[in-house]
């Protein structure tokens, strides 16, 4: 079974609760959860909507069409009636359909609950009759009330148990839905993405958080706040952000920032800086649709050119692109980890789908902190960017004795004296390069996914389109699936994936096929006898749906 419930409501009210609420009684019920936010930058006159995309098998994926829509005000329903299927559930106070009604709009496809509400708690009623009209348990439905509710005014929790109590002791549904939620696996733990970052960021060994606030990004900070457990800055400009993450590293704290393409722009002298440097930070650029302010709100993956090319010098780097929360769990680990043994800069790249989703989860693996190269008594010759065989220098903790060196953004030697010697030059380029020369013999992870290989025709996704393409490729055996989680260093056993195919599809959320250009160019795709190379493109602010990857089948 696959169920997409909408919540749709006017941009000046806020309805997290409800939506947590739904969340989580479909996890305490162990169904496979993912939801998509929408939400204007704009206020007056805007409507918002939440959807809640569940299945009773081990899948997520989003869907274009409604099953069911709670709708808060007439502008809300009038906005989403091109989502609804036929037959869908409308749940509506009865003021705000007969309003429609008036209008012209016709109802007589769809099976609308009428509420009829006259105080102040529209959203209370229409998320309970939700909850009996797909038969929820009452006792699941007041124990989470009681999780959800906790925090808030402590007669919150009450007033929506009365409400509940009320509606399933009263209120009659005409129109039952023959569906009933039923427990279908133990019960999962969801989580929302950015506040995953923070939680597990920190279970990785995270120490430092700078942030100005910036959507998607902004959660990410807020959390870390809530949170409490690591020292954090929310600064004047991005500028300050990357600088002040920066010498936390230098004092060898494990410093992370974050941010998405406007602020992130500030961050390019700071980060040419952390490359002479070598100092270890980690950086998350969540995108969203450009150019400028753009449309701030909404999905698209405009910046993979941005992170591949962050700012001015020759050098390498490192850009991570996780693609299920499950491997964000580990990628969190992963970036700090590679941040500090190759005392280099790691982008961890997101986009507004993946920052605000909310999902279930499996078991996690238990993190292991690597922080490598650290001389804890180091002599008096002491060279903090020695030239060795592995490229990489031995670090020192601020403060131990023989350990002091100047960070400096000159050129220089070994021992961080500055430099403009031809040969010290020459020597320094070739480090700052050839640290991540054999970076996948050294390194354990997966950095790319082949779904369906012995397929003809291949998909390649990033980030969390993942999803949905793989539930495409389930139900389309002639399709098979690349998800690429590095992008850089890009992996060159990827190019024998893909050299033997008929076909290869790219499919991103930008204009310009930035994927498609890089990955074309890095393994000379169009030099490969036979292989025809085209694209999916989507850049109108919404996430990939499946049936967006029906086109392929024309």
């Amino acid at each position: 079974m696959k169920l997409n419930t909408r919540i749709t409501w006017p941009a000046w009210a806020w309805v997290n609760s409800t939506v947590d609420i739904i969340s989580e009684l479909y996890a305490e019920l162990g169904y496979d959860l993912i939801t998509d936010i929408e939400y204007e930058s704009r206020i007056k006159w805007w409507v918002n909507f939440f959807d809640v995309n569940i299945s009773d098998k081990e899948e997520k994926f989003l869907t274009k069409y409604v099953d069911i829509v709670l709708a808060f005000n007439a502008e809300s329903l009038e906005k989403q009636m091109h989502s609804l299927k036929e037959n869908s559930t409308i749940i509506i106070n009865s003021k705000w359909i007969n309003k429609l009604k008036e209008k012209g709009l016709n109802f007589d496809n769809f099976n609308v609950l009428e509420l009829e509400i006259t105080d102040k708690y529209d959203n209370t009623y229409l998320l309970w009759i939700y909850a009996k009209y797909l038969n929820l348990d009452l006792n699941i439905i007041l124990e989470k009330i009681e999780k959800v509710f906790a925090k808030k005014w402590n007669d919150t929790v009450e007033l929506n148990k009365n409400i509940v109590k009320n509606i399933f002791d009263t209120y009659e549904i005409k129109n039952k839905s023959n569906i009933t939620l039923k427990r279908v696996w133990e019960s999962k733990e969801t989580i929302y993405w950015n506040k995953s970052l923070t939680k597990w960021a920190i279970e990785w060994g995270l120490e430092f958080y700078s942030a100005y606030p910036m959507t998607p990004a902004s959660t990410i900070l807020s959390e870390v706040i809530n949170d409490g457990r690591i020292k954090y800055f929310q600064a004047e400009d991005e500028v300050a952000v990357i600088n002040s993450a920066l010498w936390a590293s230098y004092t060898w704290a494990r410093a992370m920032s974050g941010s998405s393409g406007g602020w992130f722009a500030l961050m390019s002298e700071a980060l040419s800086f952390a490359i002479q440097a070598e100092f270890p930070i980690t950086v998350v650029l969540s995108q969203r649709a450009g150019p400028s302010t753009g449309t701030p709100t909404y999905h698209e993956a405009w910046d993979i050119n941005y992170a591949l090319n962050p700012t001015f010098g020759d050098f390498d780097h490192v850009v991570m692109y996780p693609s299920t929360l499950e491997e964000a769990y580990n990628f969190w680990g992963l970036a700090l980890n590679i941040a500090d043994k190759y005392q280099s800069i790691v982008l961890v790249l997101m986009d507004k789908q993946s920052s605000e989703m909310v999902g279930t989860i499996w078991e996690l693996n238990v993190p292991k902190m690597d922080r490598w190269v650290m001389l804890e008594n180091p002599g008096e010759d002491y060279k903090r960017y020695e030239l060795n065989e592995t490229w990489i220098s031995p670090r020192v903790k601020v403060g131990t004795k023989n350990g002091d060196f100047i960070a400096t953004s000159y050129e220089h030697d070994e021992y961080w004296a500055t430099s403009e010697d031809p040969l010290v030059k020459k020597a320094f380029t070739e480090k700052r390069w050839k640290k991540l020369e054999n970076f996948f013999e050294r390194e354990w992870y997966s950095w790319y996914e082949v779904v369906n290989p012995n397929a003809k025709k291949m998909l390649i996704v990033t980030s969390f389109t993942s999803y949905t393409a793989r539930e495409f490729v389930k139900n389309n055996s002639e399709f098979g699936l690349i998800i690429i989680k590095f992008l850089k260093p890009l992996d060159a056993r990827l190019r024998k994936e893909i050299e033997n195919k008929e076909e290869i599809i790219f499919i991103e959320n930008n204009y310009s096929g930035q994927l498609e250009n890089y990955i074309s160019k890095e393994f000379g795709l169009k030099y490969i006898p036979n292989l025809k190379i085209s694209n999916l493109r989507k850049y109108d602010l919404f996430p990939f749906y499946i049936e967006d990857f029906n086109e392929l089948k024309k």
